[in-house]
């Protein structure tokens, strides 16, 4: 971690100073954190891509002045396959990816599409991933560019809406997948949930509007609305619970 905030000062630094841009790879969620502060103690900017909107991995790109100056380093490429034969999925995908030798950090979100998928990649390894991935698992595949835009598919799930005592983590957790109080603070406490994508171990965190939680073998889910006080005096929610 320390390494990886020592990269993105230098980045900062250099887009400060040099007015070019300068771009990361592909970053987990939580680092985005560390860009901004990386940005504001440079003097820049910072903007994140990551080839579509609400993608999860992003690239970060430094600078200062106006935000044309931005040309993402991000390529889409489309991996094709006959249903027939197979329909791999995320992980056949990654771990083909990664067979061959491509860093995660150049790889960016993978988004399946019936019988294909769409890849963000990286531009330094964009034209290695469509000369040689050849099969995903144990099905073949044909890799293309892809100059269309993404507007990705409405997310699988299922809205809730739930009353709970407070906004705290462990009440609206226990609420989301029907456990008990204790059960979801033991949760908490073993570091299996995540809030924002960043483990959270304190049952009275607040959640808002907008926060994404995720469980350890049971999933994730958005307080996608807080509709206010009922009159027992509950707070009212409507949760958007992610899956079939």
């Amino acid at each position: 971690m320390e390494m990886e905030e020592k990269r993105l000062r230098e980045l900062a630094l250099r887009a400060a100073h040099a007015g070019v841009a300068a771009y990361t790879r592909f970053l987990e969620p939580p680092m985005e954190i560390a860009c901004r502060a990386a940005a504001n103690a440079a003097g820049c900017e910072v903007a994140f891509s990551g080839g579509y909107d609400d993608a999860e991995r992003r690239v970060a790109g430094f600078y200062s002045g106006d935000t044309r100056a931005l040309s993402f380093p991000i390529r889409r490429l489309r991996i094709l396959w006959n249903a027939r034969y197979g329909s791999p999925g995320h992980r056949d995908i990654l771990g083909a990816l990664m067979g061959l030798g491509v860093g995660r950090e150049t790889l960016g979100d993978i988004a399946l599409l019936g019988e294909g998928a769409l890849l963000f990649a990286h531009e330094d390894v964009a034209d290695y991933i469509q000369a040689n991935l050849e099969s995903c698992g144990r099905v073949k595949v044909r890799v293309s560019p892809c100059a269309q835009d993404f507007v990705p598919p409405p997310p699988e799930g299922t809205l809730l809406y739930r009353t709970v005592p407070s906004q705290r983590l462990d009440a609206v957790l226990a609420a989301a997948y029907d456990l008990s109080r204790q059960k979801a603070q033991e949760m908490i406490r073993a570091e299996l949930v995540r809030v924002d994508h960043i483990v959270e171990t304190r049952g009275d965190a607040r959640l808002a509007e907008g926060s994404l939680v995720s469980a350890r073998t049971l999933g994730r889910f958005r307080v996608q609305e807080v509709t206010g006080l009922t009159r027992k005096g509950r707070v009212g929610m409507r949760l958007f619970v992610y899956g079939k």
